[in-house]
């Protein structure tokens, strides 16, 4: 670790929350896990793949792993971190508070709500999360504070400072340091008179911000921040970025007046007063709406988020807003830091193309009405796996032929995990997609029960044990040597290479990528409005089903072609079609 550094773990342990069991291995006698990345189970695929375990040393690793595997799951960051934030962080609406229309007050009572929140995250106070009578893995909730992604030594990783008593602000593109000090040292009402002088020397906006340069793809990224760190000027404020307890951008020029707007506007309408880098970002807005940018590669996942924020939100809705003065005597807040930059113009320009090359400018979240929990309950439908039937009608009415559709599963019930994904569009669905036009009404309806139960079954499967990607990663960066890590990579690709000449092994397509995080009242919305994804080849998004409605939020390709509304139209259709064939099956 680097002097001021928390923790080089990604699950921070804390004391006072019990550890949920370590995740089940894969066994290679259980071929389905190897099914679920694309391998076709035959003798000849059996046999290549043992001879690749026992070349690469995969069979004495897997030996060794239940005493290794805490370890390697708590350190080994399998997913990154990738820099390009805007297509990775999310950002969440927060509920408003009825009682401030001042936008500096929110500001102050959802940073100092933030500061409430660590100190109960890291004594243990906050109750942990649980899933039917079992305490789930709450190692992620320290990386909602004091945490990064930064670049060092030419590489990205994830930094998380012992700072807890400073907040960044980003006011008009202009960094200011504020001391917030110890825990209750300082009041809603002080802090809001900070941020009052900010946000008048704010007025005059930075000519060039590097806020942007937080936008531009991985790769440029770290060449950049490699070359800013070497400027004494950069470096100084590069470090002070690094040790805040979170990141507050004032947006006081906006005033979004929807819940949808206020989420657009905080993850793609001012790239240059933002730090993506930071875990957490507070975006306030003119009018006193708030939201919530959360980054992905902080290991933060979707569940993690939306408590974090919900908590967060709860705490700064009861917050007083003015506070007692001290018992001895009042202190002077100490004024806020201005950061200085020298950044080659150069550098703003490729992070705004890179910007540009994924922003989508088109309506991205909707609501449908009537599909929420109480339609499905009362036709007898699970709602997930019923509405993403519904999904792959619209797939196959759109491009042709059923998409591969992944959603993403919480994987929190097993210490140190994260997420899986499950390729739900399974035989059962395909043939029932297949079948629409022209299978008889009874046998259309016991398609259409063997489509929905096989997803459940798909997800079940996927949470089962260790992704099989995973268990590869995690050997392929246990590995000492570099030389030995060019060797396991070499087989590896031999093998799946090989086996994908034969027509064994296909690569699984990421078509269409779903999200459905758990609800809470203080998160009316979550989502990557007004960003396109460069990582799948038709849309991802998000969704939640309520008891009335389904409100979900599109992230289009990079290069697809349909409008978000009509998408949505005709997923609208294919849910009443689904609604026919619910109520006569």
């Amino acid at each position: 670790m680097t002097p001021g550094e928390r923790s080089t773990d990604l699950y921070e342990q804390i004391s006072s929350y019990p550890k949920p069991p370590l995740v089940p291995l894969p066994t290679f006698d259980d071929f389905s896990a190897w099914q679920r990345v694309g391998f076709v189970d035959r003798p000849l695929t059996r046999l290549v793949l043992k001879a690749y375990y026992r070349a690469a040393g995969l069979t004495a690793f897997q030996r060794r792993l239940p005493e290794e595997l805490e370890d390697l799951l708590r350190h080994t960051n399998t997913r990154g971190p990738a820099l390009f934030a805007p297509v990775i962080s999310a950002s969440l609406v927060l509920k408003d508070d009825p009682r401030i229309t001042d936008p500096l007050r929110r500001a102050a009572t959802l940073v100092l709500a933030v500061r409430d929140l660590h100190d109960d995250v890291m004594s243990g106070r906050l109750e942990p999360d649980c899933y039917r009578g079992q305490v789930l893995e709450m190692g992620q909730y320290p990386n909602l504070f004091s945490t990064s992604t930064i670049v060092e030594n030419k590489r990205a990783r994830v930094f998380k400072s012992t700072v807890v008593s400073r907040i960044a602000v980003l006011c008009g593109g202009r960094f200011f340091i504020v001391e917030i000090g110890e825990k209750d040292r300082m009041s809603a009402e002080e802090l809001a008179a900070v941020l009052e002088g900010i946000a008048q020397s704010g007025a005059s906006a930075a000519p060039l911000s590097p806020g942007i340069l937080t936008c531009a793809t991985h790769v440029r990224q770290v060449r950049a921040f490699h070359r800013l760190g070497l400027n004494p000027v950069n470096a100084e404020s590069l470090e002070a970025m690094r040790h805040t307890l979170a990141t507050l951008c004032l947006d006081l020029e906006s005033a979004p007046g929807s819940d949808a707007e206020a989420a657009r506007l905080a993850q793609a309408g001012n790239p240059r007063n933002r730090w993506f880098q930071s875990s957490l970002q507070l975006v306030v807005f003119g009018n006193a709406r708030g939201c919530a940018i959360c980054n992905f590669s902080a290991f933060l996942d979707g569940n993690t988020m939306m408590r974090g924020t919900a908590e967060i939100q709860r705490r700064a809705a009861t917050w007083p807003l003015a506070g007692a003065p001290p018992e001895n005597g009042p202190a002077a807040p100490a004024p806020p830091r201005e950061l200085q930059w020298e950044v080659p113009p150069r550098f703003l320009q490729d992070a705004e193309r890179d910007f540009q090359s994924v922003f989508d400018g088109q309506q991205a979240t909707f609501a449908i009405p009537e599909f929420g929990r109480r339609f499905f309950s009362e036709h007898a439908a699970d709602p997930v796996p019923a509405f993403i039937l519904a999904l792959q009608m619209t797939g196959k009415r759109l491009t042709g032929r059923a998409p591969q559709v992944w959603q993403f599963l919480s994987m929190s019930r097993y210490r140190c995990m994260d997420l899986s994904t499950a390729m739900v569009t399974t035989p059962e669905v395909l043939r029932f997609i297949e079948s629409l036009e022209s299978a008889p009404a009874g046998e259309l309806g016991q398609l259409l029960r063997q489509a929905l139960h096989s997803q459940v079954e798909e997800c079940r499967r996927a949470r089962r044990c260790l992704p099989v990607e995973v268990l590869l990663s995690l050997y392929l960066r246990s590995v000492k040597s570099p030389l030995a890590g060019l060797y396991v990579t070499f087989l590896q690709l031999l093998a799946a290479g090989g086996l994908r000449l034969l027509g064994l092994a296909g690569a699984p397509r990421r078509e269409v990528i779903v999200s459905h995080p758990e609800i809470y009242p203080e998160v009316p919305l979550v989502g990557r409005p007004g960003v396109r994804l460069p990582y799948v080849k038709y849309f991802g998004l998000h969704y939640q089903i309520f008891d009335d409605r389904i409100v979900l939020t599109m992230m289009p390709g990079v290069r697809w072609p349909v409008p978000n509304g009509e998408l949505v139209a005709a997923l609208t259709e294919s849910l009443e079609r689904l609604r026919t064939l619910l109520e006569f099956r």
